[in-house]
């Protein structure tokens, strides 16, 4: 039952909409659970987040949610699927590819996150984890001392770095930064979208009435210039 019960919760964590979609019963076979929505919802919107995890562009907690039911599903050396209806449009694999390595390459890398550890290596080099934005997990880097003095002065403070990261992908196709190297970083203003929004509207600045029409003039008064030159 327990296990019963976490699937239930991860798959309702992946459907999302937790206020309009309901668990309907059990069929028989093997832990077949039917859910349904509240009448007049819209389906769509359940329809287009199952999609968006099916091509890995889901919210991080969807995404997630289906990572461990994969992951259960392989522990119990099985698969399992999605279905609206008759059509199969989601489904877990379970562990069939766990004997194929992941694939990873270094390449450029930028990660915004809240740096939370710091560890000075007897080396001199400063190792260090970084939780990006919206996120569980943590990002391992590493800096050398001139990167590293800044990296103190933003200690549990929310920064941009870039580097040379180690890009890794999983079994399931996803693709994440699994360490960086840092050779710059930048403090962040960690404020939510709204106060963005609001400190851009407070901007005390004069738009001109026709801002395309000046755009226009400006390209025939570069032009009436070349043509003086030659």
């Amino acid at each position: 039952m327990a296990r019963l019960a976490e699937y239930m919760q991860q798959l309702a964590i992946m459907l999302g909409e937790t206020e309009n979609v309901h668990f309907a019963r059990i069929e028989k076979g093997c832990a077949r659970l039917v859910a349904k929505l509240n009448p007049g919802y819209p389906a769509q919107r359940v329809y287009a987040r199952v999609y968006a995890v099916r091509d890995r562009r889901a919210p991080a907690e969807a995404m997630r949610a289906f990572r461990r039911i994969n992951d259960m599903v392989g522990e119990e050396r099985r698969h399992a699927h999605v279905t609206f209806g008759a059509c199969v449009i989601l489904r877990f694999p379970g562990n069939v590819n766990s004997n194929i390595a992941p694939f990873s390459l270094v390449e450029n890398a930028t990660i915004t996150g809240k740096l939370y550890a710091l560890i000075e290596q007897t080396s001199g080099l400063l190792t260090a984890r970084i939780r990006p934005q919206g996120g569980n997990t943590y990002v391992s880097c590493s800096a050398d001392n001139r990167i590293g003095r800044q990296l103190r002065n933003y200690f549990l403070d929310a920064v941009r770095v870039q580097g040379r990261g180690t890009w890794v992908r999983s079994e399931n196709g996803e693709w994440f930064c699994q360490s960086l190297h840092i050779l710059d970083v930048h403090p962040v203003i960690d404020v939510s979208l709204r106060e963005a929004i609001n400190a851009l509207r407070a901007i005390d600045v004069e738009w001109p009435d026709d801002p395309l029409g000046d755009l226009v003039a400006l390209d025939e008064a570069d032009l009436d210039e070349r043509d003086g030159a030659a």
